[in-house]
């Protein structure tokens, strides 16, 4: 490769050239967030983000090869300079804020919800298992994203054999915070009652249901208008598992 003849080239359209690297770089990063780093990857939409740089890369190719005039060249450039950032951050924006309002319902994004929230690390939801067990029944899974004054969820329930919930049992039985049933007087002080089961079918948690609480943390004493709740419930009678965290 001739490097002078290309150096030589781009000194026609300096400018241009210049906001074309620039901007590849900047679509590298945001593509990069938006698929790697989200919890629903944006793979077609997020290509929305190469428009800058394939815009002032055609400015740069025209002018090279003088089918656009080097001032004419300047002054679009200088005019996309300004409009592309605009419009990038509000497509951005309107990515940041419908995706928090979007509830990841889909089994195969389970294991990817809790790498990305660093469960391992999390007080509030690393009692979960890492992965959905291969033999488990009627799973369903409940994420929703938090967001400003919304709380953030995370909701996992499916059916196993009894020596699994035998298991599981004596697990949480060591290192629970409280154990017991839906209507007792500590289930209320705790917060239970702020627990939603409706993704599961219940209104409320059945009486058969144990519960194993693990955090309970109201913003202040027994104000749960604010707070931190994660737990796990288990009936033996319908051999089924919840386990629940959100903070709000």
């Amino acid at each position: 490769m001739n490097f002078s003849r290309v150096f030589s080239s781009f000194k026609k359209a300096p400018y241009p050239a210049v906001m074309t690297l620039i901007t590849f770089v900047l679509f590298t990063c945001v593509y990069f967030f938006v698929t790697v780093r989200s919890i629903e990857p944006y793979y077609f939409s997020g290509l929305i983000f190469a428009i800058p740089f394939i815009s002032f890369g055609a400015i740069t190719f025209f002018t090279i090869k003088d089918k656009l005039k080097r001032k004419a060249a300047i002054i679009l450039t200088s005019v996309l300079t300004v409009i592309m950032p605009i419009v990038m951050c509000f497509a951005f924006i309107f990515m940041a804020i419908t995706a928090p309002l979007s509830t990841v319902t889909d089994l195969s994004r389970y294991h990817r919800v809790l790498k990305l929230n660093d469960y391992e690390n999390s007080e509030l939801i690393k009692h979960f298992p890492s992965k959905i067990p291969t033999d488990a029944k009627n799973a369903i899974f409940n994420y929703q994203p938090g967001f400003l004054q919304g709380g953030e969820g995370y909701k996992l329930k499916f059916s196993t054999d009894s020596n699994s919930i035998e298991n599981y049992i004596k697990e949480f039985s060591q290192g629970a915070k409280w154990i017991g049933k839906s209507n007792h007087r500590e289930a209320e002080i705790n917060g239970v009652e702020m627990a939603s089961f409706d993704s599961f079918g219940y209104n409320k948690l059945p009486i058969d249901f144990t519960i194993y609480l693990i955090i309970s943390e109201p913003y202040k004493p027994f104000d749960w208008n604010h707070g931190k709740l994660s737990l796990v419930a288990v009936s033996k009678q319908r051999s089924e598992i919840i386990f629940f965290a959100e903070h709000w």
